[in-house]
């Protein structure tokens, strides 16, 4: 349940309306909070790698988002350090089963909630099977904290890299589509279920 302060929020609302953006009770503050971090954290992810990049920019949005999210008593937001941590995580998970020699692939995600994403993925690196993984399960969430909602989705590989060498993901099309207004879950708050 949400401890947010009334008159915080209210503020916290009004500064958005100053900016043009008209949100009409602290739940969709809470939604709209959510969106502003999974938006910089995909772009953080997918952007990385440009070398006129604003990495820092970035990464001081996830933590003032964080912050304001604490404040207001919402549920936690990632910072630039717990998304790369999640995207660790997803690389020592794709390489848990390998048994072959393996290398790190760059792959991209061109639709759904993770549309954008760039990372690597672990996959071998020798024979017919070398590349990133076929498939691969990626967290979603939805909903504001109080009622979130939250699933995998699965992405399946293209069967070539693009000329840059990029292998590229797509939603699997025999899945049920995610829910209305999902969005990718790379939470601080994942990382602290885990342990």
């Amino acid at each position: 349940m949400s401890t947010t302060s009334p008159s915080l929020a209210a503020q916290a609302i009004a500064a958005f309306a100053r900016g043009g953006v008209h949100l009409d009770e602290s739940a969709v503050l809470d939604i709209h909070l959510a969106e502003i971090a999974d938006k910089a954290a995909c772009s953080l992810l997918r952007d990385q790698w440009k070398n006129d990049f604003p990495v820092a920019a970035y990464t001081e949005l996830l933590s003032a988002v964080a912050a304001l999210r604490d404040v207001l008593g919402f549920a936690p937001s990632q910072t630039a350090v717990e998304v790369f941590d999640w995207v660790r995580r997803q690389r020592e998970e794709s390489a848990r089963a390998l048994t072959s020699p393996y290398q790190p692939y760059p792959v991209s995600f061109l639709d759904g909630p993770y549309r954008g994403v760039e990372m690597l993925l672990e996959g071998p690196s020798v024979g017919q099977h070398a590349g990133p993984p076929y498939f691969t399960p990626l967290p979603i969430v939805w909903g504001d904290t109080e009622r979130l909602g939250h699933t995998s989705v699965r992405y399946k590989r293209g069967d070539d890299p693009s000329p840059e060498g990029v292998w590229p993901y797509r939603l699997r099309t025999d899945d049920p589509s995610p829910p209305e207004g999902s969005r990718p879950y790379l939470s601080g708050l994942a990382a602290r279920e885990e342990q």
